[in-house]
C-alpha cells in the first residue's frame, strides 16, 4: 500500500506531487533477532523493542528523496535499498536555528535529537504497541511539530507515554512524527518563486494511507498545519479528524507571498546578504548557492523583530493560482470552505505572554499612560501585513478595549495589555472565527474546544498559561485520555460537551479543575477584531 504525503493536484494546479513508498503500519511486521522488523515498500527496517514499556519503536524511516534543487518539492524514493536498514536512531533534522528560541530561560521546545542537520532530512518516526500486526488496523495519530514554521523536528518528541497510556486504557493507538522543512527552506515567499515552491514545507508533511484511521494533530505551527490541510485538502480523504493546539491564529495571518519582497522583508533581506538580489534570476541564484555558503547567510535573516515576536520566515503565504495556498485562509473560514471532519481545537489562556517576550517588562521606569498608549499603538500597528494601514479610530477603539487587563499577571500594565492583545489577535480571535463557522448547525460538524489554563511550575508568574506551556505535559498529560478516546472513537468523551451555536462552551484544562466553562473571556475584544472591516485594515484579506 502507498502512503501519500502532500496533496493531489486539483484543476489548474501545476504542482508535482510525490507518492511516498511507506507502509510501515500496514505491511506484515515480525520480531527479529536485533529488534522488530518492518517490511515496507521503501525497504525493510529493524527497529527497537522498549521492553519496559512494551512498545516497538522505528526511527528515521525515509519517506522521500531530496528535491532536485533547493526549495522544490521532494521526489519519490528512487531506489529501495536491499537488506535490512537500521531504524534505531533519529535521522538528520532539517537545517534551522542552532537552538530553539527561549524567553526568560524557557525554551520554545525540547532539544533536537537528530544525528545532524541536512537538506536531506525526510524521515518518519513511529511508536506502536509491541507486536502490533497488520491485521490490528489500529488508529493512527500523526503529530506535526510546532516551532513557528521556522524551527522544530520530529526528533523532539517521544510517543512512548501516549502509546503506553493507550494500551492501559485498552484503546491502543500508533503515534507518528516526521520532519518537514522549516524557515526559508520550507516557506520561502516571493513573487520570484514559482508557485510549486511556495509553502513547500506544508507539502512535505506526511499523512495518508488509510485515511479512515488517521487523525492529524499538532501544536502551534503544527496546529496551523492541521487547519491548512483542512482548508486545502487532498482530492482524496487522507485523514478523518484533527486536533489543533494553539494554531488557528497562524493560519489567519497568511500574507501575500510578495509581502516578503518589501524593503526589510525576509526575501529582500536574503537577497541582500547573499548578493542574489530580489529581481528576476534571484530565486535561481539562491538555489544554486552551495549549502555551506547559503546557510550561514540565510541564518542572519532569522532575526527576531524589535520588541519580540517571531522571525519573518515563520509564516505561510498566499500565492497565485497553481500554488497550494491560492486563497487567503480567513476567507476559507468565513465562507465555510473547509472539511466537515471532527476536530478538537483550543488555545492557552495566556498565549501572547511567551510570544512577545519580556522587553515591555524591562522598561525602567515603566512609562506614564500617554507614552504607554503610544507604545501600545505602535505594537498593535506592527501586526499589519499586505501593506495595509490601521485607522486612528480603530487604534483608539483598541486602546479603549484593552485599557483594563482582565488579568494582572505582572507589575506592568503595558505588558499585560500588550500580551492580552497578542493572545487575542493571534490566537483567540481567529479561534472564535473558526468555531463560529464550524459549529453552525447546518454544517453538522462535530467540534470540541478547550482553554488550557495550567501554569507550568517553575515558570515566571507573569507568563501564566503561556504559549507552548501545554507541551510540557505531553508525557504526563492529564488530558491524554481525551485525545486517546478521540483518536479511537472521534469523540473525546461524554464529559466534554461539543461546541455549538447554542452552547458555546470550552473544556477548561486545569489539573484538579477540568470541566466545561462558557467561552466568554474578552468576547467584546475578539468580536471587534473579527469584524470584516477591521480584518481588512490589518491585511488579513490581502
Amino acid at each position: 500500500m502507498l502512503l501519500h504525503f502532500g496533496h493531489s493536484p486539483s484543476p489548474g494546479r501545476l504542482l508535482s506531487y510525490s507518492l511516498v513508498l511507506l507502509a510501515l503500519f500496514v505491511l506484515v511486521t515480525a520480531p527479529g533477532r536485533a529488534g522488530p522488523i518492518a517490511n515496507t515498500t521503501s525497504g525493510s527496517y529493524v527497529g527497537t523493542r522498549d521492553a519496559q514499556n512494551n512498545i516497538d519503536v522505528f526511527l528515521s524511516i525515509r519517506f522521500a528523496s531530496p528535491p532536485p534543487a533547493r526549495f522544490l518539492q521532494t521526489l519519490p524514493i528512487a531506489n529501495t535499498p536491499e537488506g535490512q536498514q537500521a531504524a534505531a536512531a533519529f535521522g538528520a533534522d532539517c537545517p534551522q536555528l542552532p537552538a530553539p528560541l527561549a524567553v526568560a530561560g524557557i525554551p520554545a521546545g525540547p532539544p533536537l535529537r537528530g544525528a545532524n542537520e541536512s537538506e536531506d532530512c525526510f524521515f518518519v518516526n513511529l511508536w506502536r504497541p509491541a507486536g502490533t500486526s497488520a491485521g490490528a488496523k489500529l488508529p493512527i495519530l500523526v503529530y506535526i511539530f510546532g516551532g513557528g514554521y521556522f524551527s522544530g523536528s520530529g526528533s523532539e518528541w517521544n510517543g512512548t507515554s501516549l502509546v503506553r497510556r493507550s494500551v492501559v486504557t485498552k484503546e491502543p493507538i500508533i503515534w507518528i512524527t516526521f520532519n518537514y522543512r522549516t524557515g526559508v527552506l520550507g516557506f520561502i515567499g516571493s513573487a520570484q518563486a514559482p508557485p510549486s515552491a511556495l509553502n513547500v514545507g506544508l507539502q512535505d508533511q506526511p499523512f495518508g494511507g488509510d485515511g479512515s484511521r488517521i487523525t492529524l494533530s499538532g501544536e502551534s505551527a503544527g496546529a496551523s498545519s492541521v487547519h491548512m490541510h483542512d482548508f486545502y485538502p487532498d482530492s482524496r480523504q487522507t485523514f478523518r479528524a484533527g486536533i489543533s493546539s494553539s494554531g488557528t491564529s497562524l493560519v489567519s495571518n497568511t500574507p501575500a507571498c510578495e509581502w516578503n519582497d518589501r524593503p526589510g522583508g525576509a526575501y529582500s533581506n536574503l537577497g541582500n546578504v547573499t548578493d542574489c538580489g530580489i529581481g528576476p534570476g534571484s530565486f535561481e541564484c539562491l538555489q544554486n548557492l552551495p549549502f555551506e555558503t547559503f546557510w550561514p547567510l540565510a541564518l542572519t535573516t532569522y532575526a527576531v523583530p524589535p520588541g519580540g515576536g517571531l522571525p519573518e520566515w515563520g509564516m505561510t503565504c498566499k500565492g497565485p493560482e497553481g500554488s497550494l495556498i491560492d486563497e487567503y485562509p480567513v476567507k476559507k473560514v468565513i465562507n465555510g470552505e473547509f472539511l466537515t471532519l471532527p476536530i478538537i481545537t483550543g488555545t492557552n489562556n495566556n498565549e501572547g505572554n511567551f510570544v512577545i517576550g519580556t522587553s515591555f517588562l524591562e522598561l525602567t521606569p515603566q512609562p506614564p499612560l500617554a507614552l504607554e498608549n503610544s507604545i501600545l499603538s505602535a505594537f498593535i500597528a506592527g501586526h499589519l501585513t499586505n501593506f495595509k494601514n490601521v485607522s486612528e479610530n480603530t487604534l483608539s477603539k483598541l486602546l479603549d478595549l484593552y485599557a483594563h487587563p482582565t488579568e494582572d499577571l505582572s507589575n506592568s500594565t503595558l505588558y499585560d495589555r500588550a500580551t492580552q492583545f497578542e493572545t487575542d489577535y493571534t490566537f483567540l480571535t481567529p479561534q472564535r472565527l473558526f468555531l463560529k463557522t464550524a459549529s453552525a448547525a447546518q454544517r453538522t460538524q462535530d467540534v470540541w474546544a478547550y482553554s488550557w489554563q495550567q501554569h507550568l511550575p517553575g515558570s515566571p508568574d507573569f507568563f501564566g498559561a503561556f504559549h507552548t506551556s501545554d507541551l510540557h505535559y505531553l508525557d504526563i498529560g492529564f488530558s491524554q485520555d481525551f485525545y486517546i478516546s478521540f483518536v479511537n472513537d472521534l469523540n473525546p468523551g461524554t464529559s466534554w460537551q461539543k461546541y455549538t451555536e447554542e452552547f458555546q462552551t470550552v473544556m477548561r484544562l486545569l489539573e484538579g479543575n477540568v470541566g466545561p466553562i462558557a467561552d466568554t473571556v474578552r468576547r467584546a475584544q475578539t468580536d471587534f477584531l473579527n469584524q470584516v472591516e477591521i480584518m481588512e485594515e490589518f491585511g488579513r484579506f490581502g
